[in-house]
């Protein structure tokens, strides 16, 4: 974490985190706001935005927050499309009125899924299962960092897929990971391209094969492309600070990486 601490107060443990809300109801916010700091006096809400848009700008101006508590279904959209476009490095409990999004949440950083309306019991479990975790891994190490703290969350690290089993004259080919270019969203289908400049179909869809994938090996570059770091050539500056991506074969559109995304980009690109 980046700043967190910790302090023992009257038999308590107090850990200092930044927290960002996620919400476009109001009344939602604030309470969720006050009962935060009611059970965390030491919490410090660095901000609360109500959409994808305000969520993009957001995360463009300021460092990634220590925690995250957000809403799913936001007035212009899903707030995954915003964790789709920031490559969010912090956990995130999800408050909703829904169900049925479990799983991508967890796909998502999720370290806990509470419904609406929020009670305040449930979320101080929450909280406390979060200090329970900080504590153990501040015990281990001076400094807790999100790699630890889910791997103590989780149990064992997360593993990858390293094959995809295409269809090819009614057969399944087998195509090596590292042998895949970039993934594209074709029409009502995900097509994988490879070195060899061959095209497969996949059943799956592109959001599916972005939580199957080594993340440090592919970046979502927007909605339409997952790129492999291996094939990209360059990378040229585009207008209105965006940023146009050439890889080492031509793609049937240009590849282009939003202004909100191109620092996380670089910073990706840079980390290999």
């Amino acid at each position: 974490m980046v700043c967190s601490e910790w302090q023992n107060a009257k038999g308590n443990s107090l850990f200092y985190m930044n927290v960002l809300i996620i919400e476009d109801e109001v009344a939602t916010a604030r309470d969720l706001q006050a009962s935060i700091k009611a059970l965390r006096p030491a919490c410090r809400i660095v901000g609360i935005v109500d959409s994808v848009e305000a969520g993009l700008e957001w995360f463009e101006l300021h460092t990634m927050p220590d925690l995250i508590f957000s809403d799913i279904q936001l007035g212009d959209g899903l707030v995954f499309d915003i964790f789709r476009q920031v490559r969010v490095q912090c956990p995130v409990v999800f408050c909703t009125a829904y169900d049925q999004y479990a799983i991508e949440a967890f796909r998502n950083n999720g370290i806990d899924y509470l419904l609406k309306p929020l009670e305040e019991e449930l979320l101080k479990q929450c909280l406390d299962k979060i200090d329970l975790l900080l504590k153990r891994t501040s015990s281990e190490n001076e400094r807790a960092d999100l790699s630890t703290f889910l791997l103590s969350m989780h149990g064992t690290p997360k593993s990858y897929k390293s094959t995809f089993l295409v269809s090819y004259r009614e057969k399944l080919v087998p195509v090596n990971i590292h042998d895949v270019l970039f993934f594209r969203i074709a029409g009502e289908a995900v097509e994988l391209h490879t070195k060899n400049n061959q095209q497969f179909r996949l059943p799956d869809s592109l959001d599916r094969i972005e939580s199957l994938v080594d993340p440090s090996l592919f970046y979502r570059a927007n909605r339409q492309f997952l790129v492999a770091f291996a094939a990209i050539k360059e990378v040229e500056l585009y207008f209105e600070r965006k940023l146009l991506v050439h890889l080492v074969q031509e793609t049937p559109e240009p590849i282009i990486i939003s202004k909100a995304k191109a620092t996380d980009f670089i910073a990706w690109m840079e980390s290999h």
